[in-house]
């Protein structure tokens, strides 16, 4: 018998010994079986790229539940300890039940029963745990799929999450280079990351040298904080690789234990029915698994922003009037003046902050027009006096942010707060801004999340709604991005779960009904950072950042963020905005002045220009589909061996059709450059792409450019400042120094 058949008979007689007989069931996509004895998954194989998941048959795992007791808050339940009452398949599907658990800490009568599918092309884990103990349950892990060791032949593969502000989270090494450390407390090398956090439940691991994706999601209608959690077995190395080789580990298993993890706190004779886990083999990256997710959650929360104004309004201009120590920048009428001064270089969009009682960060929530800047009268004449000049007006308010320091908090609305389990809330939200003290956080006040009850839901409303009756246009909700969190305050009827995911979803939704029926035409945009509140919110408030934007902008076009430009001269962060598709959000002098002043003017121009630009192009590089770096390629030009370009103009140095360095001869070298970023963008009709182009050097660079969605020869080259040329493949461009381009193809 051959070497490699003696390895799998002994590794098929250890897996007997470990765990008994087990039912398989079986796919075009997967393979998968589960252990008759404890109802462990021991085999996930991925057929696309011959992958085995669970490699390390001694950390085979099933679930893991806490049931904390008044003396022993670490009272975890671990599922390979316990014996199912029923292990069984129907068709491709498998059920495990088992009633009754055990801990070292005794007996406790919990029942879970899960289930294990083959459905299409995934695999789907749904479960329901029911707890008939006096005491909560804190923590449920479930699916938990251990002895990870790669995905693919090799351990190259990366792992993407979903990201705030960025796409820098699409690169992460599970398999060489864990993230993670070994905590106090923790048994193993750990690292996790929680929803709301990540902004959409999902994590997807590419095998680039079989163009393999793993997407792993949580599709639950119900929204509830969970965490996405690992652990590296059976720590991290101290060494350049974080795994331990098997020689290293000195007898202790070596691989990835992940879990989902949900914080029930279900009671005596309480259930919950956990959503739908799945598994899912793909072609592609991240690019590809994500669309999964947009399916799913287009299919429970559709939504159509289409006709909406503020999705439409590619810049802003914001101004903060009214500082939280009592210094007024300016009052209604000066801000009215400077929304003048803003529409002389074509922004019709105004953010108004601290025109409330006591300015920004204070007194909230008490959202009621300063009398200091002319009280309810001087604000309806600044919104009817915006809305004469075609203009639109977001006023800057919070939902669920109390200031501490009030009257009415110490009195009344401390009993709202948000808790912990423990009766607290850890506070860090405090800002300043007029002293040196305040902008150091030396003194300042602080500021608690509330829970959303009936009673806060009311105090907002009343508010907000009269706002709309004054002649808001819509508003810009901040701080909504800090609200997830286990709520535990009992004036809360929901599960500390879901109080402060789909109880602020619910009552956000609520509000907007409400302000629709006053203005048929009212829209919201928010700081925010989770995709349920996509459908009220046609833009992020934080959700770019230099020359980036988050993941929410390749799975919702719909959707974009603001990119904020405060210093003069900023002529980055407005080549960021057109690269991802964002809207300018101009604020002078820090939040504090006129973009008609002469240390604005040369920014000013700029905006304007390129917002020029944008109009004419904006079904395609605004209001289009993002297409990150998909279907293009531009390459920088490091040497020319037969021309260069001079004076802007493009040379020809390479057969038609054909990029530089590919093939006639040319002898140019092609490289990918850190300094030359693009993206790419398309219109939702007619599927017409634009190569967008910034050059994030101060010196010129020379690049080629290419399609390849499909044989496009010629495009149409867009600068700011010069005219439009017609440009072919194969000609090598000239960017200046902190440049931008836009190329949209032509022939159609």
């Amino acid at each position: 018998m051959k070497r490699s058949s003696l390895i799998l008979v002994a590794l098929f007689i250890s897996v007997i010994t470990l765990f008994g007989t087990s039912l398989t069931i079986e796919n075009d996509h997967f393979r998968i079986s589960v252990d008759e004895q404890t109802g462990a998954i021991t085999s996930l194989f991925v057929k696309a790229n011959q992958s085995e998941l669970i490699e390390e048959k001694q950390l085979v795992s099933n679930f893991r539940i806490c049931l904390p007791l008044e003396d022993y808050q670490a009272n975890y339940i671990d599922g390979m300890d316990q014996k199912p009452y029923e292990v069984t398949r129907d068709g491709n599907s498998i059920s495990v039940k088992f009633s009754g658990m055990s801990s070292p800490q005794g007996e406790f009568p919990v029942d879970l029963s899960y289930s294990v599918s083959l459905v299409d092309d995934y695999v789907s884990f749904k479960s329901s745990l029911t707890n008939h103990h006096s005491e909560a349950i804190s923590e449920f892990w479930f699916p938990r799929i251990g002895g990870w060791k790669q995905f693919g032949t090799h351990r190259d593969a990366k792992l993407a999450t979903p990201n705030y502000n960025t796409n820098s989270s699409h690169n992460i090494s599970l398999f060489k280079h864990y993230p993670g450390g070994r905590g106090l407390g923790a048994e193993a090398a750990e690292w996790s990351l929680d929803y709301p956090g990540m902004v959409m439940p999902w994590w997807d691991i590419y095998d680039e040298e079989a163009d393999l994706g793993l997407y792993l999601a949580y599709h639950d209608p119900v929204f509830r904080f969970s965490t996405w959690h690992t652990y590296l077995m059976p720590n991290r190395s101290g060494g350049r690789e974080a795994w331990l080789t098997t020689e290293q580990a000195a007898g202790h298993p070596v691989g990835l234990i992940f879990s989902h993890v949900r914080y029930p706190y279900i009671h005596s004779g309480e259930t919950l029915e956990a959503g739908e886990f799945i598994i899912r083999a793909h072609q592609g990256d991240w690019h590809q698994g994500s669309q999964f997710y947009r399916e799913w959650f287009m299919a429970h929360f559709p939504f159509d922003n289409s006709n909406s104004w503020l999705r439409k309004k590619s810049a802003w201009f914001t101004s903060i009037i009214y500082q939280p120590e009592d210094k007024i920048i300016a009052d209604y009428k000066t801000y009215d003046s400077w929304t003048v001064d803003a529409q002389k270089y074509g922004i019709d969009c105004f953010e108004l902050i601290g025109w409330d009682k006591g300015g920004l960060e204070r007194d909230y929530p008490v959202y009621q027009p300063e009398e200091k800047l002319g009280g309810r009268e001087g604000f309806r004449a600044l919104m009817k006096s915006i809305d004469s000049k075609g203009g639109k007006c977001l006023v800057f308010n919070n939902y669920n942010i109390l200031d501490q320091n009030t009257d009415w908090y110490k009195s009344e609305l401390n009993k709202y707060k948000q808790l912990d389990g423990y009766g607290q809330q850890n506070i860090w939200m405090g800002w300043g801004e007029s002293t040196l003290m305040a902008r150091k956080q030396l003194n300042v006040r602080y500021h608690v999340r509330s829970s959303v009850t009936p009673e806060i839901e009311k105090i907002l409303s009343d508010q907000f709604l009269d706002l709309v009756r004054d002649g808001a246009h819509g508003f810009q909700i901040d701080k909504v991005c800090v609200g997830g969190a286990l709520d535990f305050n009992p004036l809360n009827t929901m599960k500390p779960d879901v109080a402060l995911c789909e109880g602020l979803v619910q009552a956000i939704g609520r509000l907007y009904d409400q302000c629709l029926e006053i203005d048929p035409d009212f829209r919201m945009a928010s700081e925010f950072g989770f995709d349920r509140l996509i459908p009220y919110f046609d833009v992020g408030y934080r959700n770019a950042w230099g020359l980036d934007i988050s993941t929410f902008r390749y799975v919702f076009p719909e959707w974009t963020s603001c990119m904020h430009v405060s210093n003069p001269r900023d002529f980055r962060g407005i080549n960021g905005a057109l690269l991802t598709g964002s809207v300018i959000c101009v604020e002078p002098d820090s939040y504090q002045g006129s973009l008609d002043q002469p240390l604005y003017k040369d920014l000013a121009n700029y905006i304007q220009e390129v917002e020029r630009i944008r109009k004419d192009l904006l079904d395609i590089i605004f209001l289009g589909k993002y297409y990150d770096k998909l279907d293009a390629s531009v390459m920088e030009v490091v040497e020319n061996a037969t021309g260069k370009s001079e004076g802007g103009e493009s040379v020809n140095v390479a057969a038609p059709g054909e990029m530089p360095g590919m093939g006639g001869g040319s002898g140019d070298q092609l490289k990918e450059s850190t300094l030359l970023h693009y993206r790419v963008h398309g219109d939702m009709d007619t599927g017409q792409r634009a190569i967008v182009v910034v050059n994030d050097s101060p010196e010129p660079i020379s690049y080629v450019w290419e399609f390849t969605h499909k044989d496009i020869k010629k495009a149409q080259l867009y600068s700011p400042f010069e005219e439009v040329r017609s440009v072919k493949q194969g000609d090598v461009l000239e960017i200046m120094g902190d440049g931008l381009q836009i190329l949209v193809e032509s022939g159609l």
